[in-house]
């Protein structure tokens, strides 16, 4: 069919890429950026989980403990005693080492937990017993921490009552001179810091929304400059065009960046005019058919065809823009033309030049439709590849926005009744090996590729904008059919 391939056919003759492509530390700075700012959704659902995680764990974990306490002397009976039944103070060094070394041991033996069920007369004893000692003195301070207030301080009462009897087999006997008696504790000993945990859990989802970020940074593999194409293709770079925002955010209607819109970057409409004026040097009085096309949806296709008109007829060029994208077919609606008749209502064979609709806000003529036209293959061979010779011989130029050549076959029907194609590439976007195996292929079937508009360009810390090629204003991201419909290639979504 005029030399158009099968899917088959196509994927035979891909071109072999190579993947290794080099990332310096701008480019991965560069999109770490604008991850942040495409992600920040994502960054900050985990840093609310996060911290929402962390808080409840905190909650239903806590459990909260009280502790009672007695601080007190150790006195010790000693042979030396001149009644023999006397308690003395030890306070040379040896005799504290040891209290120091005992008491911990006996608070955790076996022994001692026994005697105090038996003195509590329970089964259990709810809580722990703890020791600390003044080094070199005989000064004893022992807590109890238990879940209830209460059984901290009978534990702690039991634990002291009792000690002396277990202790006797290590330490002889022994008496305690009470300094501070057990107390009742009111108030548990480790409050809860709900605001700790809920900012550090929010902390740690931030930290791993921007790890995220930083993975896909580093492996995004598309075009961040215009030598990342020449290393692997012999494309020329014929302008490159600036990203653009709207000044005012409007909540409704489009933006986009026409002549006859105010504020927008001189830059845009500067290297627009260097786009015309190379355009110019590539084409002849007979190859006067441009297709513009990229690689994926929204590059900036209809942007650069469209603006490329303009140019060109503010030069005194007689030209036609010409929607060939006939699963959407809203190009007319973007620009408010006012359609004199649908595309799909016009017969090749009856074609006459007033059946173009002028626009004379924009100085060009316009041939386009308002909804999707069926079966575009079949209009394609048989209505527009007519329309469009017929076309040419009337104006100057045939400018035709076509689908994504990645995406669809379009590009490849008409091809054959064009002269040459513009490529659109837009900065961060498409995958480089997917734009390299597109062009390679356009190429191997014979296109003539004039060069390519590197669209969207930003700096370092650039973000993206909403600008017409960006989404179509109320028509979502790829018009107001929010897809591509079932014509012979199947049916595939917008991403």
């Amino acid at each position: 069919m005029n030399g158009i391939k099968t899917d088959t056919e196509t994927a035979e003759k891909k071109p072999s890429v190579d993947y290794n492509f080099e990332i310096d530390v701008l480019t991965i700075l560069r999109s770490f950026v604008k991850g942040c700012v495409r992600f920040w959704w994502l960054i900050a659902v985990l840093g609310l989980l996060g911290g929402t995680v962390n808080y409840y764990r905190e909650h239903t974990s806590y459990v909260p403990y009280y502790r009672s306490e007695a601080t007190f002397t150790v006195t010790t009976s000693t042979e030396e005693a001149l009644d023999g039944s006397s308690y003395n103070f030890y306070y040379d060094s040896a005799t504290a080492e040891q209290l120091g070394l005992t008491f911990p041991h006996i608070l955790s033996s076996q022994l001692l937990s026994d005697a105090m069920k038996e003195d509590m007369g329970v089964d259990r004893i709810n809580g722990t017993v703890s020791v600390t000692t003044i080094s070199e003195s005989n000064m004893v301070t022992m807590y109890a921490n238990s879940p209830s207030p209460e059984d901290a301080k009978s534990i702690l009462e039991s634990a002291i009552r009792v000690y002396p009897a277990v202790s006797r087999f290590v330490i002889g006997e022994t008496k305690f001179n009470m300094i501070d008696p057990p107390s009742l504790p009111t108030t548990p000993v480790v409050q809860p810091n709900y605001r700790h945990n809920l900012i550090l859990g929010a902390a740690i989802g931030f930290f791993m929304g921007f790890v995220l970020v930083a993975i896909y940074a580093l492996f995004r593999k598309t075009v961040h400059k215009s030598s990342d194409i020449r290393r692997h293709l012999s494309l020329e770079c014929l302008t490159t065009l600036p990203l653009i925002k709207p000044k005012k955010r409007t909540n409704k209607g489009e933006f986009f960046p026409t002549p006859l819109k105010q504020g927008i970057n001189p830059w845009f409409f500067e290297n627009m005019e260097t786009l015309r004026l190379r355009v110019e040097k590539r084409i002849s009085d007979k190859e006067n058919v441009i297709l513009v096309t990229s690689t994926l949806p929204s590059e900036g296709k209809s942007l650069v065809a469209s603006n490329l008109a303009f140019k060109l007829a503010k030069h005194g060029k007689k030209v036609l823009l010409v929607d060939g994208d006939l699963r959407k077919q809203n190009l007319a609606e973007i620009l408010k033309i006012e359609i004199k008749t649908e595309l799909s209502q016009i017969d090749a064979d009856r074609f006459t030049p007033d059946l173009m609709t002028e626009a004379a806000d924009y100085g060009i003529f316009f041939l386009g439709g308002s909804k999707p036209v069926s079966n575009a293959s079949r209009f394609y061979m048989n209505n527009l590849s007519r329309i469009i010779k017929r076309a040419k011989k009337e104006v100057d130029y045939v400018i035709i926005d076509v689908p994504p050549a990645g995406s669809f076959e379009d590009v490849f029907m008409l091809k054959e009744y064009s002269d040459k194609i513009l490529y659109v590439i837009k900065q961060d976007y498409a995958a480089k090996s997917k734009i390299i195996e597109t062009v390679s292929l356009l190429e191997e079937e014979g296109a003539d590729i004039m060069g390519y508009v590197f669209n969207g360009t930003a700096g370092v810390l650039g973000t993206y904008g909403n600008y017409g090629y960006v989404k179509y204003g109320r028509y979502g991201h790829y018009g107001k059919y929010g897809k591509y419909a079932r014509y012979g290639y199947g049916e595939i979504k917008e991403n």
